[in-house]
């Protein structure tokens, strides 16, 4: 489907509260001729008003978060997941502290701010902030597992005495009650002011006074923590407060870079903007949040206007694009904050309004926030739009797959259409293909691959990483170190600047993982493509611990497909899963967090097993990809006429991969992979259609070696995977004597 070419490149910074509107109304109303990107240090965007809610107990963490990853599908965005360590506003580029800077021409921020410790003495590594929640959550797991194993009370003291401090230390009490701890906590509220609640009616701070003492909070008012010792908090006033753990939710700050940066700050920090969200020095940048600075409207830092913020927002920035007029941000005066109590209660407070509290305020509070969540969660699956062919069955018709087709090793030509073509071409029809080629030069052994894909992934430098990683696994996979490579990049056509950048910013990743594996790029081609891909041509040879070794010698010690020995254990270094979840992830039907777990194994280079292949004496290996583990073990089955047995059980799925096959989520390479169960012997109580069996024909990208080796070193060997990074290494079957009339696979559940 072609595409309007990119002009204009618009970088949202942050997945605030505002940029979740721009987002959604992008969804709705694409700009053509705009490139759209979000950088994010949390892919997960938390509510802050359900908050509380999760500490007590009453949300799980999906019921507080928006996940960025769909909605930046829904938008048709790049989606970019790293922390920014530098703004250049003159430069118009962001930098980032381990990847190539990031130019724009439109920047609009929402990254929202941290709890301020400035001026804190001591230990202020100790505090456990509320911000950024990705680092609160684990802390307050922390603190409750440390609770459940107490021997004696400890001291929890929640440093802030606003909004935030007072339902995170009621909420706090609600869940210890709840779990059984909550006599194992002394429970503290320091509030630097002379009362708490001080932006807030008399009424209110009574009343929410009234709830803490019930909670058995104390509350410790004009507490001004100037100083953090072990296990103390020590006051201005000289005063030292015994503290065990504490929650910091105090006046925020802003990032340490928007001081740098050339924009025009306040006194704190924080971007001034004007009237239209622009900053009032640099009129190509919006902000808005907690962020920002309104100094034409001065308001208190919280959501509740950074979500109003968030409607003008998705107006103005293509508006602003587009040379037309921007409309004004006109902040709320008197805003409504329903303030919880943990107990699944609430307290109204609004000038003018009576402090109203009960069960019933929660439930009105749990409803607006429950219908806030559902604009940015409840989100249609995203499908190409299926165009139905037109041609007649008589004239060579056929049912072809609709919809949405994989990129990454998901997107290579199957078994059944390349054995076609090899066979029409008078190729292979005598041989096996190993992983690389051999090639004997000058008294030795090269090997040669050539891999690439179109990208899995909408960051071309995370893409060109994984197009390295998933190259060099070829050359791994014969026992081969790499030594030189060549590229062919496909970058879409768009302005010319927007595509150096592409073909930067991809080539930078690809170098990353090549000069990682000592590999030298030497050179390469590019040209414009649909999408944007990277093809490798790589070379290498066995390195072997004689200096004088020759080419019989590099050629012994490869690691081929053929060398497969009857009693041999076979081991699996990595889980499977990445067809699904790159496809799940591509229609925006997969969270954030499982797709990371699967890209977190996508990085994990195949070159350190290696060496431990070589200590425990593997002899055939080859590396799992687009056609499954059960494609390429019937490769190596075929290739040394041998028969092999896989046990399901032991094969380890990436989080979320065996739900996303169970519900129908695959790559568009999954049903032609599954005619690998043709040769497959299922044992008693196997199903084509479980999962667990499926997942054998998932495509893989970047994926594990699968290698053999004397039954004997099986376990060692799996051990010293583990303990070289490759978590889920395990023995997964073995080789057996191939038995005329069988089937060359022969597949086992636990029960069996």
């Amino acid at each position: 489907m072609l595409t309007t070419p990119a002009e204009h490149h618009l970088v949202l910074l942050g997945g605030g509260h505002s940029h979740l509107a721009v987002l959604r109304r992008w969804a709705m109303r694409p700009q053509p001729g705009v490139r759209l990107t979000v950088v994010a240090r949390e892919l997960h965007t938390p509510y802050s008003g359900m908050l509380p809610g999760l500490v007590a107990g009453h949300y799980d963490f999906d019921d507080v978060h928006v996940d960025l990853g769909p909605l930046a599908v829904a938008a048709g965005a790049r989606l970019i997941h790293d922390e920014v360590a530098g703004l250049d506003a003159a430069g118009k580029r962001l930098h980032f502290a381990d990847r190539p800077s990031l130019r724009y021409d439109t920047l609009s921020v929402n990254s929202g701010a941290t709890p301020s410790v400035r001026g804190i003495a001591g230990d202020v590594d100790s505090l456990r902030l509320v911000k950024p929640i990705s680092r609160f959550l684990p802390g307050f797991d922390a603190v409750c597992t440390r609770l459940a194993s107490a021997a004696a009370p400890i001291d929890i003291v929640v440093v802030g005495g606003g909004p935030g401090g007072v339902e995170l230390v009621l909420a706090l009490a609600h869940r210890l009650t709840r779990t059984g701890l909550r006599d194992r906590a002394r429970l503290a509220l320091a509030s630097a002011s002379a009362r708490l609640l001080a932006g807030h009616g008399q009424a209110v701070a009574r009343a929410m006074l009234s709830e803490l003492q019930h909670a058995r909070v104390s509350v410790l008012s004009g507490a001004e923590v100037v100083a953090v010792e072990s296990g103390v908090l020590v006051c201005a006033d000289g005063s030292r407060l015994a503290a065990d753990e504490t929650f910091w939710v105090t006046g925020v700050e802003a990032p340490r870079w928007t001081r740098e940066s050339g924009l025009a700050v306040d006194a704190a920090g924080f971007i001034e903007v004007g009237p239209t969200l622009q900053s009032v020095s640099h009129d190509d940048v919006f902000a808005a949040g907690d962020v920002a600075a309104l100094g034409f409207a001065p308001r208190p830092k919280s959501g509740v206007f950074a979500v109003r913020a968030g409607e003008v927002l998705a107006r103005n920035l293509p508006a602003w694009i587009r040379g037309e007029r921007l409309r004004r941000f006109r902040p709320q005066r008197r805003a409504l904050y329903l303030i919880s109590t943990g107990n699944r209660r609430a307290i109204v407070s609004r000038p003018g309004v009576p402090s109203l509290r009960g069960s019933w305020v929660w439930r009105w509070k749990d409803a607006i926030d429950r219908r806030f969540m559902r604009r940015y969660q409840d989100l249609p699956p995203m499908h190409e739009a299926p165009r139905r062919s037109v041609v007649a069955a008589s004239r060579g018709g056929q049912r072809l797959a609709q919809g949405m087709r994989c990129r990454g090793c998901g997107g290579k030509v199957a078994v059944s259409p390349l054995a076609a073509a090899l066979g029409q071409a008078g190729i292979g029809a005598d041989r096996h293909f190993e992983d690389a080629a051999e090639l004997p030069v000058a008294g030795q052994v090269l090997h040669q691959t050539i891999d690439g894909f179109p990208l899995p992934v909408s960051d071309p430098y995370l893409g060109g990483r994984l197009a390295a990683l998933h190259a060099l696994g070829d050359l791994y996979a014969m026992g081969a170190e790499p030594v030189a490579a060549l590229a062919l990049a496909g970058i879409p056509y768009a302005r010319e600047a927007l595509m150096a950048e592409d073909l930067a910013a991809l080539m930078a990743g690809a170098e990353r993982e090549l000069r990682q594996a000592g590999c030298a790029l030497l050179g390469g081609h590019s040209c414009e493509s649909e999408t944007i891909s990277l093809g490798l041509a790589l070379t290498g040879r066995v390195a072997d611990a004689d200096a004088g070794a020759d080419a019989d010698t590099d050629a012994n010690r490869a690691l081929r497909k053929d060398r497969l020995q009857p009693g041999q254990a076979l081991v699996l270094t990595k889980p499977l899963g990445t067809g699904a979840l790159l496809a799940g992830s591509a229609s925006g039907q997969i969270p954030s967090r499982h797709v990371e777990a699967a890209l977190a194994s996508m990085l994990l280079s195949n070159g350190p097993a290696l060496a431990q292949l070589r200590r425990f004496e593997a002899t055939a290996c080859t590396d799992v990809t687009g056609f499954g583990l059960l494609g390429h073990a019937l490769e190596m089955a075929a290739a040394s006429g041998c028969a092999l047995e896989l046990q399901t059980s032991r094969i380890t799925a990436l989080p979320g991969a065996l739900e996303a096959i169970a519900a129908g989520v695959v790559s568009s390479l999954q049903d032609a992979n599954e005619d690998s169960l043709e040769h497959a012997e299922l044992a008693f109580g196997l199903n084509p259609a479980d999962p667990e069996l499926r997942l054998l024909c998932d495509p893989q990208t970047c994926g594990g070696l699968l290698f053999s080796l004397p039954d004997t070193a099986a376990d060692t060997c799996v051990a010293a995977l583990r303990d070289a990074g490759y978590t889920a290494a395990a023995v997964v079957g073995r080789a057996v004597p191939a038995r005329p009339g069988t089937r060359p696979l022969r597949i086992l559940s636990e029960a069996s």
